[in-house]
């Protein structure tokens, strides 16, 4: 294995392997890609590389340098995620001008340990309107000697001067094939196993990896889908309880609402794929049949309907609606059955 730990971005370890050789790494890079794609992996492989005490080929995995930051040990390695104390002071869910502050502190000290100090913005497009200014402020006059790595899945939503000041890393999802081949080869799974990894992750070999270390996160899953299909067949009454429900667990996790949403987009995508004659395309596999027979129960448009308001409830909730009354209006859009199976 490579020690780059990257999987299936061969075209940029390729780029920054020749970059980092001819001593012409950019000071800063924007990663881009969906959640679990790897894009956490691929920085920690570029801290590496920087710091990294090997003549031949860096990183080199075997180092001192190397090992500490894999570890996450070494002092010269900084991460900032909205997830820390000071972005959820409040209820403020995105990384604020604080944290950034401390990370200009950081930097602008000489390298403790190593020989670049990297700094590593996880979720970059969480940064709020004054963290992203004070950030801007850094990318335009950036300390030597420091490498900043700004990781995004919603790269849209970041401040197009903060984008224009970055090197863009694009990272792929993984084809379903390689994913399932990598599964079985090197964390032997049986085939079907690995297949069905493979086809939920959507080539994110991060989140097949979680769902191996983690069973609870298939087992959530299918708990989720079956409750689905009761509240889809349980009429006005238990589809608005169930949105109290929702409400209430977005006030603790709001995260996990999000992408229970998102779980029933790729649901109903599966449906209107199956009514649009594309089994092939089927998302949730080892739902086949029961997705099948709602295919035919549902009336298309209406199904359409229900997924433009599920994306559309998903932006509201990240804009800070009322949650209770954005979830029940989600609930009036569920589809009613218009042929029995």
């Amino acid at each position: 294995m490579s020690p780059w730990r990257s999987r299936g971005q061969d075209h940029l370890i390729q780029m920054l392997s020749r970059s980092l050789n001819q001593g012409r790494l950019a000071h800063a890079y924007l990663l881009v890609g969906p959640p679990h794609v790897g894009k956490g992996t691929l920085a920690l492989s570029m801290a590496q590389a920087v710091n990294c005490l090997s003549d031949d080929e860096r990183p080199c995995a075997q180092c001192q340098q190397c090992t500490r930051i894999e570890g996450m040990l070494h002092a010269d390695i900084h991460m900032v995620t909205r997830t820390s104390t000071d972005s959820m002071e409040r209820g403020n869910r995105g990384i604020t001008i604080g944290q950034i502050r401390e990370m200009e502190q950081t930097i602008a000290l000489k390298p403790f340990e190593g020989r670049y100090r990297v700094c590593i913005i996880d979720g970059a497009e969480y940064l709020n309107q004054f963290a992203a200014n004070a950030l801007l402020k850094t990318l335009e006059e950036p300390p030597p000697q420091v490498l900043l790595l700004l990781l995004s899945s919603k790269e849209e939503s970041l401040l197009a001067t903060l984008r224009s000041r970055c090197q863009r890393l694009e990272l792929r999802p993984m084809s379903e094939g390689a994913m399932t081949n990598l599964l079985v080869e090197e964390h032997t799974l049986l085939e079907d196993q690995a297949g069905l990894l493979a086809r939920l992750s959507a080539g994110r070999l991060g989140w097949a990896l979680r769902a191996i270390r983690d069973e609870t996160i298939l087992e959530e899953r299918t708990s989720e889908l079956e409750h689905l299909q009761e509240v889809v067949d349980g009429g006005l009454e238990l589809q608005f309880k169930y949105a109290q429900q929702l409400t209430a667990r977005f006030g603790k996790n709001f995260e996990a609402v999000l992408a229970l949403l998102e779980l029933w987009i790729k649901w109903w995508r599966d449906v209107l794929v199956l009514q649009e004659g594309s089994p092939e395309a089927v998302m949730n596999i080892d739902y086949r049949d029961v997705l099948e027979q709602m295919a035919h129960q549902f009336d298309s448009k209406e199904v359409i309907g229900l997924v433009r308001e599920l994306i559309m409830t998903q932006k509201r909730l990240r804009e800070n609606a009322n949650p209770r009354l954005a979830l029940e209006v989600l609930m009036l859009a569920i589809p009613r059955k218009v042929k029995t199976a």
